[in-house]
């Protein structure tokens, strides 16, 4: 895929993320590797998920170093250089911050995973370490995460947010999507069962 059409669906992953309320104001940033090179596109610092153009698209390269485009890149910049460099196989980035997953981010759990679909395609869902945003620290805690356990899709940043990846962008918005949908159905359920009425032992 050329840098043009790279950029075109990083703008559309950027609308859909916000159209779906995982993000808020200009929070959350979205990255992808551009393929045979040593560089990465990733959305700049301080515009709205829901307002990025192609324009908002700086090419970066792994020291990242800003080599095309007008801006400062994301904040967050240090932890997806750091996934790229340990996980070979990730292509795409998606970092928001979804409501349900917070929630259990929040309070530094593990995501559960209630639903077959969730457990076979998402299979384990860990929390990187708190620290502030933009941080080294919270860098290494997240590469670290990815480092530590190759084969996750997703992790939770303990009082942030998710850090989501895949081959490709969509299959990165894909694995967030998912995230939020099972944070939710972990919650109903929760709530369900704690309304449940307590059996009358004789």
């Amino acid at each position: 895929m050329s840098v043009e059409l790279l950029k075109k669906e990083l703008a559309y992953v950027s609308h859909k993320v916000y159209q779906k309320g995982y993000t808020q104001a200009t929070g959350g940033n979205i990255s992808v590797r551009i393929p045979g090179t040593d560089t990465v596109l990733i959305k700049r610092s301080g515009v709205s998920l829901g307002e990025v153009t192609t324009e908002d698209a700086l090419i970066v390269n792994m020291e990242g170093e800003v080599i095309e485009g007008q801006g400062k890149p994301s904040k967050e910049i240090g932890f997806h250089l750091g996934v790229y460099k340990v996980r070979p196989d990730v292509n795409a980035v998606v970092h928001c911050h979804p409501n349900y997953a917070i929630g259990y981010a929040i309070l530094g759990q593990e995501l559960p995973l209630p639903t077959v679909t969730a457990r076979k395609l998402l299979e384990y869902v860990p929390v990187a370490g708190v620290a502030p945003s933009g941080s080294k620290e919270l860098a290494e805690n997240v590469t670290n995460v990815y480092k530590n356990n190759p084969g996750i899709k997703v992790c939770l940043l303990e009082q942030h947010g998710i850090c989501a990846v895949g081959p490709t962008l969509e299959a990165a918005y894909n694995v967030a999507d998912l995230t939020e949908a099972t944070a939710k159905q972990a919650f109903i359920s929760s709530q369900i069962k704690a309304n449940l009425p307590v059996p009358v032992t004789q």
